[in-house]
This record gives structure tokens, sequence and C-alpha cells, in this order.
């Protein structure tokens, strides 16, 4: 069948589109038995737009304007939409018997918006691509419980993150005012890009300042780095916990993947205001998550903490760049392949542990286990689920025989990648060391809950959740964690691929400007 270019290029976000208003219209039906659906129908869509991903990336690059077909694109949809998978598994019985076609039509159009994030060639479609992420997540939220944190949790996400978007297209005015226009890399059109300007000229380098710092502000929020961290553990605690494990995952993935695009544009070459500015929002995020997550005695809030901290790691590697001056393509040396396998492993890590919190019940109140002292009641009558919770923690601590280990090396290994004739290079060995300091600070809340679950006091069963897909997600997150550190190589090369890009146009880009620069 022949479909039109723009068609072709972004069949896998039209799949997933029409599953969700499948979904929807499903859900409207007044027979109940039509309702149980629902969540296939969202499966199914997942797995036709891994199919279409895979064809969308035999489009020739830049055929169709204002959206890519590279590398990038093509790792961020299948990851997406694997996770997905996951994610859609885990949160089966969270909704309402009549709010099930809103619910995954929502979740659907959210991942949708992470990988026309990564497709996108144009400001303006990059923000509406990272909108599409966060409106759906918002009314999930208020979704997921009928509970008063839940509704104080929407109302809290929702404003602040209209604040952040409002921050991010401030940000992305001065990049236009700037260069004139809103293409990106320009490889649609082979016309003036934001990227030719920005590389090109030095004249207008305060305005050019300015736009990134606004705009890595307001991305800020969206993969919840400080100075906009504080809605976490609200949100997080009030949200169902698989939702939780879905917002540690999808809104965090698509600004990681904006900030990858905006970084490209500079050729990863930072001048000392803003390096210094991403260095210092590295610093305090990964402190800030360590030191509170271990003031916490809610389980929910330990994790939301934990959340903010991680994005802290990858801004480390994010910071060293695809690793300009090495010879090796491996993620040990190329800080944007380190972020993208760490993100697919991560957002594993995390939904599994959020998916065992909502598998264990409390015996008081019924409700899904939040404190040490239930999760240690829950945990020791069904070991098998505490199993897969404490290695999901211990993934998330970095310790072996976890993808989490994999993973911070990774990270640490490519931070330390700049040349030596690089004036960073000592900043970022400080910045490696703290990290690590906190890593080991982590340890600390991450073995208190792998503990609870294997050492604390049993008092008999404890009710559970009744879901078969909820178990098979959990049980699918532990073994994936483990399967990664046996095999990296899994997810290490598709990221080192999909990274190879950015350094090939990075180390282009520097030796132009070292010959535009010399005598």
């Amino acid at each position: 069948m022949n479909l039109h270019p723009l068609v072709q290029a972004l069949l896998p976000e039209l799949t997933l589109t029409i599953a969700g208003v499948l979904a929807m219209w499903v859900g409207l039906s007044k027979r109940r038995a039509l309702h149980e659906l629902v969540p296939t129908i969202a499966l199914l869509g997942l797995l036709g737009g891994i199919l279409t991903a895979v064809r969308a990336a035999e489009l020739p690059a830049g055929e169709v304007a204002s959206v890519r077909s590279d590398g990038l694109t093509l790792y961020v949809r299948l990851a997406a939409y694997a996770v997905g998978v996951l994610i859609i598994l885990v949160n089966r019985h969270v909704p309402a018997t009549t709010e099930r076609g809103e619910f995954f039509a929502l979740m659907l159009l959210a991942l949708a918006g992470v990988s026309l994030t990564s497709a996108a060639d144009d400001l303006l479609l990059l923000f509406l691509a990272v909108e599409l992420v966060s409106v759906p997540t918002y009314v999930i939220i208020g979704l997921s419980r009928t509970h008063e944190a839940a509704y104080e949790a929407t109302v809290k996400y929702f404003f602040l993150g209209a604040f952040a978007s409002a921050i991010m297209l401030y940000g992305f005015s001065f990049l236009y005012g700037v260069s004139g226009t809103t293409s990106m890399a320009g490889v649609s059109d082979g016309g003036r890009s934001i990227g030719d300007v920005l590389s090109g000229s030095q004249a207008t380098v305060g305005l050019v300042r300015l736009g990134l710092l606004l705009s890595v502000a307001g991305l800020s929020f969206k993969i919840a780095a400080a100075p906009f961290h504080f809605y976490v553990a609200d949100v997080y605690q009030g949200a169902a916990a698989p939702v939780s494990g879905m917002l540690g995952f999808v809104p965090k993935f698509a600004g990681f993947i904006a900030l990858v695009r905006i970084f490209d544009l500079t050729g990863w070459q930072f001048d000392s205001g803003v390096f210094w500015m991403l260095w210092a929002i590295a610093a305090v995020t990964i402190t800030i998550g360590n030191t509170l997550a271990l003031l916490q005695s809610n389980v929910k809030r330990v994790l939301a903490y934990s959340s903010i901290a991680h994005s802290g790691y990858m801004l480390v590697a994010l910071l060293a760049g695809p690793g300009i001056g090495s010879t090796s393509e491996s993620p040990l040396r190329n800080g944007v392949a380190a972020v993208l396998f760490y993100m697919a492993v991560y957002g594993v890590m995390n939904l599994g542990a959020f998916a065992a919190l909502a598998f264990f019940r409390s015996r008081s109140t019924g409700e899904p286990v939040e404190s040490f002292d239930d999760l240690s009641e829950s945990a020791r009558s069904r070991p098998w689920t505490a199993l897969a919770l404490a290695v999901c923690a211990i993934g998330l601590m970095g310790l072996p025989p976890t993808a989490g280990f994999i993973g911070k090396a990774f990270l640490f290994s490519s931070a330390l990648s700049l040349p030596d004739d690089s004036p960073y290079q000592t900043a970022m060995i400080w910045l490696v060391v703290l990290a690590v300091v906190n890593a080991a600070i982590g340890a600390v809340y991450y073995l208190k809950i792998a503990s609870a679950c294997v050492l604390g006091e049993r008092r008999g069963d404890a009710p559970v959740t009744q879901c078969d897909a909820l178990k098979a997600g959990i049980v699918l997150c532990a073994l994936l964690v483990i399967i990664t550190f046996v095999r990296p190589r899994l997810i290490a090369d598709p990221a080192r691929a999909a990274a190879e890009d950015f350094r090939s146009r990075a180390a282009v880009d520097v030796h132009a400007r070292t010959i535009s620069t010399s005598p």
C-alpha cells in the first residue's frame, strides 16, 4: 500500500491514536462485557505501533517536513511502546469499569506523545508533542483513585505543568527570534535551521543562552529536576501506585528526549553560563532527591524522591554529551547512549516497584500498601512478589545482578569521557564523585524497602489485588531487570546506534568551528 510520506512517517503515532479512539468508543458501550476488551485493544494498539515503527524507520531521512526518521526516533518508539505494554498490564485493574475507555485511551495518547517528541523537527511540533504527553497524564491521575489525595495531586500537577509549559514556550520564542525559523535541524527542506544559526553566529549569544536556559527550566518540570521537583512526592502519593510508576517513565522520557534534541542544536558545545547552570541543576537534583528520600516513612514518597535523584544521575551523563573526543561508540563513553539505555531500564525497575505496591494491600484499610509496616506484613505472605519488589529495589540502587548496575556504570563512565583539553573535565569529575556518594546514600532507603520484604515480621496472610495482568506485569519487570544484566547488549546496542548520529554531527560541528576560528 502506497501511503503519503507524512502518514508513513507518523504511522506509529496514528496507530496509537486510532487504537485510543477505538478504546474510548468501546468504553462508552452500555454492555459491560465490551468494557473488558478495552485493555486488550490498548495492547493491540501498542503492538501495532511497534510494527509500524519499523516500517516508518525505512522512510528516507529528510523526506517529510518537520518530521525526523532517524535512529533516535526508532529507539524511542520501540522503547516507549515496549514499556507501554507493561504499563497497560499493571494498570488493568486501576480504573472503574465505566472509565476504562477514557483511562486507556489517554495512556495511548501520552505514549504517542513520547514518540512524537523524538520525531519532531520543529519547535512548534516539539512543544505540541510534549503537551500531548502532559495533558493526558493530568486526567489519568484523577481517574486512578476516588480519593481526595488524587484530586489534590491532579490540581497541583496541572497548574505547575501549565506554568512549566509557559516557561518552555517562552524559551522557544527566543530561539525562534534569534534564528527566524522554527525548523530545528532543517533536514526536511534543506533550508536554514536553528542549528545552523546557533553554530554559525556569535552576535546573539546572550539571547541564545536565555532561550536555552528557559527551555531547560521548562523541561526540568517534565523530568522532575530541581527546582521544579516540589510536586513529585504529593502527586506520586496521591495517584494509584501503577499510575505513579507510569509517571516515572512517560513524562521523564519525553523530557529527556526533548533536551537531547535541543542540546543537539548547539552541537553539544555549552558556554560557561549554560554548563554551570546544568551542572548545578544535576548536583542539586541528586542531593535533594536522596536526602529527602531518607526522611520518608511512606514507600511511595520514597520512590518519588528516588525518581528525582535518578533524573539527576541522567543529567550528569547528558551534560557530558555524545562522547565527541572519544574513539569508542560504547555507552561507557557516550552520554546520550547511556541516558537512552538507563531511561529504558529505569522505567522497568520503577514500574515494577510501584506495581508490587499495588499488589499488596493493607489488612487494616484494604488499600494498596504505602507504609513499611504494611509492606512487611503483606510481603512475607507472598514471597515471590516480595522477591520481585526486592529485585526492582536493588536495581534502582544499582547493584548486580540487575540492569541498574549496568546503567549506572554507563552513566558515570560516560560523564568522565570528556577530552583532556576540555575546560570542564575537573568539574565533571567532581560531579561524578558527588553522584557516587549520593548513590551510596540512596542504598540506605532501597535496602530498607528490600529488607521490609524479606525480613519483616509475618502476621498472617494479608489481602492482595486479584488481577492476573498485574501479576504478569510484576514478573515481567523483575525478569527484564535480571535479563538485561545478563545480556545488556539487547538494549545497549540499539541505544548506541541511536546516539551515533549525535556523536557524528557534534564532531563535524566542532571541526567546522575550529576551522572558522583559526587565523
